[in-house]
């Protein structure tokens, strides 16, 4: 149950979250510009249809009239386009992957969500980092992908099919060399205050991805139901008081985004408002 909870108010796909909410409000705000004239004459047909039947009748159509209404609306504002729909799956994509994550706390490992991706000269880059997983191993950055088809790696090419429609089925040869240039950042920004000197980039698959775990050009490939038994698998090579003090490095060089209002209530409620340093430390230890 902590574990399941964690996955709401550790913080994983709070921009992703916030981008859906504003597109998902914008579109709907412009698709229900349109219907005001259809209720118009809808409600004219109801008046019209009142005059010629029986009251009995007339309550019966209006009711699955406004039934009707009440279904087709729903369903409309519950069925945004793609491009909006994508924001919803990387949402609930890195909310899974903190869900996979959550068990690796009690072994003294800190997990750091939805931060800053910014350059190590200070300046602002376009993205974030989904996720940042500190263990005795070492330390990895993950990015979630949840890519709606099927997906093979070809060197360091991902290819996504469609299943059920092959003409849209893509290539991103680009993502590699993004998590590689990501890691290297975090490395930069870190290394002066924690000795880090690698921080192994990896991209997390929800959905069909037949192969499990691929490595190439450096960027680990890996399905979200592997990823905790592969993180305990690394050889450890550092004690939990690294882990704690890589962890705060990060948290300070990174900055997340500000927990909502419900989301402090839950951490508070469960007794985790507290830097993940700490929590590492005391999990250690027993506490």
């Amino acid at each position: 149950m902590r574990d399941w909870l964690y996955s709401y108010y550790c913080g994983a796909g709070s921009r992703a979250r916030a981008r859906y909410a504003d597109a998902s409000k914008r579109w709907q705000v412009r698709v229900l510009r349109r219907p005001r004239s259809i209720l118009l004459l809808l409600g004219m047909l109801v008046m019209a249809v009142g005059l010629v039947v029986r009251r009995e009748l007339w309550v019966f159509l209006v009711g699955i009239l406004l039934g009707s209404l009440i279904t087709g609306l729903a369903t409309l504002l519950d069925s945004p386009p793609e491009y909006i729909e994508r924001w919803r799956r990387g949402w609930e994509g890195e909310r899974r992957t903190a869900r996979a994550l959550a068990p690796l706390r009690r072994l003294g490992c800190a997990l750091l969500h939805d931060l800053s991706d910014r350059a190590s000269a200070g300046r602002a880059t376009k993205g974030n980092i989904d996720h940042v997983v500190i263990t005795p191993a070492g330390v990895f950055l993950l990015d979630t992908k949840w890519l709606g088809g099927a997906v093979t790696i070809d060197g360091e090419t991902v290819r996504v099919r469609r299943r059920d429609i092959d003409d849209d089925s893509y290539k991103d040869r680009a993502l590699a060399r993004t998590m590689r240039a990501r890691a290297a950042r975090l490395q930069e920004d870190i290394a002066s205050q924690s000795g880090v000197r690698f921080v192994q980039p990896v991209v997390v698959f929800w959905g069909l991805f037949e192969a499990g775990e691929v490595n190439s050009g450096g960027v680990t490939f890996i399905h979200g139901d592997r990823l905790a038994g592969w993180l305990r698998n690394q050889r450890q090579t550092m004690t939990v008081e690294r882990v704690a003090q890589i962890a705060a490095c990060v948290e300070r060089q990174r900055p997340s985004e500000p927990a909502p209002l419900w989301a402090r209530v839950l951490q508070i409620l469960a007794g985790r408002d507290r830097p993940q340093a700490v929590w590492a430390m005391e999990q250690a230890h027993g506490g």
